[in-house]
């Protein structure tokens, strides 16, 4: 586990040093390698010079995952919660995509778009099976930033942000409290597509299973969404917040809503984020 100290307004600041995250996974350092040279046991010369077929096999596997467009998933509810692991494990079943995962340690589900200043930010690996994945100390905002920044993971930024899916409604006003949209919305500011997602969770009706079901609708808006990305289809400068109704197997048609953000000059108050929407059709 690592911790790092933010004293910059801006949140790529808190993973500068965040690569001992990164070699903790991997092993742990070079120690393995030195007991390897010091064992005449392992000496190269007593090694067949043919190529080994695990070895081969391993390189095959890595550029087919290299080849796979990559998805990066985070939510509001935090790691453990039931929609973000079904979501990740049926996005790791569809085989089509290279899924990273970033999300808080624990519920932050209203902590809307904040972000965590002048207090250590921890980062820890987690298991998540088919994906990698880690934990973090902070908001959804925090996490995504964290993502984005290049001191977790070796790509420069994912195809897609997904982050979802919550347990409640975000839709009209909750948009404003709710960290799940926030995390999809700070990807928008940094320049990646994005999607929201929500389950309209009631306490008197809804049961875990629904998530299952949830993950079901929203895997085809998903591929369809990627789909219109890679072609160049996907509306710029927008992320879509998706909010799926108690019951899901039961409903079978959904209307989607895209947010546009621009930034206009006030004569007294500075800078203001205006947002709007207008209903997108997926092809």
């Amino acid at each position: 586990m690592t911790s790092v100290k933010n004293n910059n307004m801006l949140p790529p600041g808190l993973v500068s040093n965040l690569q001992q995250v990164l070699l903790s996974r991997k092993g742990g350092g070079g120690g393995e390698e030195e007991e390897k040279k010091s064992d005449p046991s392992n000496d190269d010369s007593d090694k067949s010079t043919e190529p080994s077929t695990s070895t081969c096999v391993e390189n095959t596997e890595e550029e087919s995952n290299n080849s796979k467009p990559i998805v990066l998933v985070t939510n509001g509810d935090g790691i453990d919660s039931p929609g973000l692991v079904s979501l990740v494990e049926a996005l790791v079943r569809e085989g089509r995509y290279n899924v990273h995962v970033c999300a808080p340690q624990s519920d932050k589900s209203v902590s809307s778009h904040s972000v965590t200043l002048q207090e250590a930010i921890a980062v820890t690996s987690a298991e998540i099976n088919g994906a990698i994945a880690y934990e973090v100390s902070g908001t959804p905002v925090d996490c995504v930033s964290l993502a984005l920044s290049g001191a977790l993971f070796s790509w420069s930024k994912p195809l897609l942000v997904i982050s979802g899916i919550n347990r409640g409604s975000n839709c009209g006003h909750r948009m404003i409290y709710s960290g799940v949209v926030a995390g999809a919305r700070e990807a928008l500011f940094c320049g990646v597509p994005s999607l929201s997602i929500s389950l309209n969770w009631k306490n008197d009706e809804s049961q875990e299973s629904d998530f299952k079901d949830a993950v079901a609708v929203c895997l085809p808006v998903i591929n369809a969404a990627i789909r219109d990305i890679e072609k160049g289809f996907f509306p710029k400068s927008c992320f879509m917040n998706i909010e799926i109704p108690t019951s899901p197997s039961a409903n079978k048609e959904f209307a989607f809503r895209q947010f546009h953000w621009v930034l206009t000059r006030g004569d007294r108050f500075g800078w203001i984020l205006k947002f709007s929407h207008s209903r997108y059709q997926l092809r």
